[in-house]
């Protein structure tokens, strides 16, 4: 079997959040499995290429047209945890920018980067069994493929979309498409990309749904929420018709990557040796090293982290409600995270002006993957109170660095994360602590009951800690999982 994956993040070459994670993980469990699997990414300016072996140039001057002009690109091979990669620099300057994301003309960025992809894949002239495309930014591949590609030498049984966030869904003019040499009004109707609130818009991602073969939402919590009207309901009709072709499957992490024994940004390693005494040691020696690095009070009291964007969809006033809480009750609070639109970054930089002279609390606006590592590490708690949440990893990661993640039910969250209170789930399932309802009530109480545990009983804290830390969320479980997708598609 031969599967190509193409998308816009890779991990840990090109991150910007949870796809980048998936589209790593994926690949390199898929490779061990002995599937042959083939990644297309740009070469952005920010790629990180000490990651990548025998990077070389693969094909140069490989020529484009668009904008009623032929293009020169090059075509990079490299290998990465044995995957084989291709990567895609362009002579216009598309992917020359520090970020990944967060540019008004993202939409043509990756139009261009897909009609490459899919201008490389007919040269190579290699069948390919399965295409798998992920969210907006490479959604336009399923129709260019079925309606162009398909007649002009390029043979792809199945493709197989990843919905990673609903909520992005890549918004083009006709005009956009006309630009790679295509006929963009003609994929202007309901059938098609038209979308159903902007009678002159196409959406990417709409497009991406009624043309692949499979669509699979990043959890089975996610895949059922979708589904329901009151979710992204200019697509509700879509989904609706596509639903026999919607399979939920929860993502995984990598377990070499995200490994606590091993972990080379750790100065305290975690032990084979799994008595509670000596894990309670390890977590406080990473608590400390923290405390050092940021300055906090060393003190042995709860630890709570937030780590992750700070945007809407992710809670950010029920971040600072947690905040607020654990510094009430005897606590410290790690917050580390990009902040992206205007009101979150007033309201975020007030709040530490406001904390500056409390040595209790650090929030650091940056993306640092080596501290990430070590706040998962020394945190006794990750709060993930999200508006809605596709799947989520940052649960997993916390199980297996003994945080043990205070959640709202949603998405991934409500698959992985069972209320230790809650007594309708058996007891050995408990893991962590959850809440209902998106309010600042709901997330106060669940962070009170968190920290009252590991106050009043502490011992049985550091039992469920350890617990967690054996819980599997490797890629194994996942990719096999995706790999019978591939089989059953196939036939």
């Amino acid at each position: 079997m031969r599967v190509v994956n193409i998308a816009a993040e890779m991990a840990p070459i090109a991150k910007a959040g949870g796809l980048g994670d998936v589209v790593g993980g994926l690949t390199s469990e898929l490779v061990r499995k002995g599937i042959d699997t083939t990644v297309i990414l740009p070469k952005y300016k920010s790629l990180k290429s000490s990651f990548l072996k025998d990077l070389k140039i693969y094909k140069k001057n490989f020529q484009i047209f668009e904008k009623r002009r032929w293009q020169k690109t090059t075509i990079y091979s490299a290998k990465l945890n044995r995957v084989q990669i291709y990567l895609v620099e362009d002579n216009k300057n598309y992917f020359s920018k520090p970020k990944i994301y967060g540019y008004r003309a993202d939409v043509t960025r990756f139009l261009f980067f897909c009609k490459t992809a899919l201008e490389f894949l007919k040269s190579e002239n290699k069948k390919i069994d399965i295409l798998h495309i992920h969210d907006w930014h490479t959604s336009i591949i399923a129709p260019l493929y079925k309606e162009i590609y398909s007649k002009d030498k390029l043979e792809i049984k199945k493709i197989v979309l990843s919905i990673h966030n609903l909520k992005y869904q890549g918004f083009s003019k006709p005009k956009d498409i006309d630009n790679l040499g295509f006929d963009g009004r003609y994929f202007l109707q309901d059938e098609k990309l038209k979308d159903p609130n902007r009678p002159r818009t196409l959406n990417l991602l709409k497009g991406g749904i009624i043309y692949s073969d499979l669509i699979v939402p990043v959890s089975e919590n996610y895949a059922k929420e979708i589904m329901l009207k009151a979710n992204e309901k200019n697509l509700h009709k879509v989904i609706e018709k596509n639903k026999k072709k919607i399979k939920g499957i929860i993502n995984g992490i990598d377990p070499k990557y995200w490994d606590p024994k091993t972990d080379k940004f750790l100065k305290h390693k975690f032990t084979e040796d799994f008595s509670i005494k000596k894990l309670i040691d390890l977590k406080k020696k990473n608590k400390k090293d923290l405390q050092k690095y940021l300055n906090l009070d060393q003190v042995d009291k709860p630890l709570i982290c937030s780590i992750g964007r700070l945007v809407p969809q992710k809670g950010p006033s029920l971040i600072k409600k947690s905040l607020q809480t654990a510094l009430k009750n005897n606590a410290q609070f790690v917050l580390l995270g990009d902040v992206f639109d205007k009101k979150t970054t007033k309201e975020f930089y007030k709040l530490k002006s406001d904390l500056k002279n409390n040595s209790n609390v650090s929030i650091l606006f940056e993306h640092n993957e080596k501290l990430a590592h070590l706040i998962f590490a020394a945190a006794d708690f990750v709060i993930i109170p999200s508006l809605f949440e596709p799947c989520g990893l940052t649960q997993m990661i916390g199980f297996k660095y003994g945080a043990v993640p205070i959640v709202r039910k949603t998405g991934g969250l409500a698959d992985s994360v069972f209320d230790l209170d809650d007594k309708k789930i058996d007891k050995e399932k408990r893991n962590g602590f959850s809440f209902e309802k998106f309010n600042e009530a709901q997330v106060e109480s669940a962070t009170k009951r968190a920290l009252n545990f590991w106050h009043i009983k502490n011992q049985k804290f550091y039992t469920l800690v350890k617990k967690n830390m054996k819980l599997n969320f490797s890629w194994e479980n996942s990719a096999n999982k995706y790999l019978k997708a591939y089989k059953n598609l196939l036939g």
